[in-house]
């Protein structure tokens, strides 16, 4: 089932949510999240006129608990890309160290040590270091994003018991990952920031969608057969998303 979509003003602010039904749900909940936003889970049959005067009559509570999302988005520094700078990689803090090389040497980021160290160019010009920097970083995480992704939707394909899937890296702002029509699934390769047990949840919950195109009570109760404590997982990483994203 798809989202539906809305928005309500309060003053002048724009506040626009998404609505997810489901038949199991007996009341209505709703969530402010750094990636999806405003969203309610409502019973199948709430109407919409009442869950746009719900979202209008918590505007307040909705505004506060942005704000304070804002506030803790902001705790993350701004990226320098320097030497010392903290990178997440599975969870684990590596710290980066930047070496020069000669001319002649190409260069390339390793993990070594506990460390990104990153051989740059010693003549690289100083107007574009961070954003080499930044777009070698980006390249390492991709190239081993499609490795354990791969990895691990082999495992929890082997677990549902479906064919793996043909699986793409994107770039998304607001989801972690997507399957569309064709059965592809798309992974943010941003995930592999993520402690493993975050990165998994991701894969099983896409997988899961290869037998149930929505999000109905069949595919919790399939998300939930193949990982139990699904529901802290999906907590924690709406929680720690922004973090993740850089």
């Amino acid at each position: 089932m798809k989202r539906e979509k809305g928005n309500v003003y309060f003053g002048n602010t724009n506040m626009k949510f998404s609505i997810i039904r489901s038949k199991r749900r007996r009341t209505v909940s709703i969530f402010v999240d750094p990636i999806e936003g405003v969203f309610l889970r409502v019973p199948i049959k709430a109407s919409f006129n009442s869950l746009s005067k719900l979202v209008h009559s918590r505007a307040a509570w909705i505004l506060n608990k942005q704000r304070l999302i804002n506030e803790t988005v902001g705790i993350i520094p701004k990226r320098e890309y320097v030497t010392g700078e903290s990178f997440l990689y599975l969870g684990k803090h590596l710290r980066l160290k930047i070496t020069k090389v000669d001319k002649k040497n190409k260069p390339k980021v390793l993990m070594k040590g506990g460390r990104f160290v990153v051989n740059l160019n010693g003549h690289t010009s100083r107007t574009y270091r961070a954003k080499i920097i930044k777009d070698m970083l980006n390249n390492w995480y991709k190239h081993h994003a499609r490795g354990i992704l791969h990895k691990r939707s082999e495992i929890y394909s082997q677990r549902l018991g479906v064919t793996k899937p043909k699986i793409f890296l994107a770039n998304q702002t607001k989801r972690w990952g997507s399957c569309n029509k064709k059965e592809e699934i798309r992974f943010n390769w941003h995930i592999i920031m993520a402690p493993v047990s975050l990165v998994d949840y991701v894969v099983a919950h896409e997988l899961c969608h290869l037998k149930y195109k929505n999000h109905s009570e069949n595919f919790w109760k399939l998300v939930g057969r193949i990982m139990p404590d699904y529901e802290a997982r999906r907590e924690r990483l709406r929680k720690e998303g922004p973090k993740y994203i850089f």
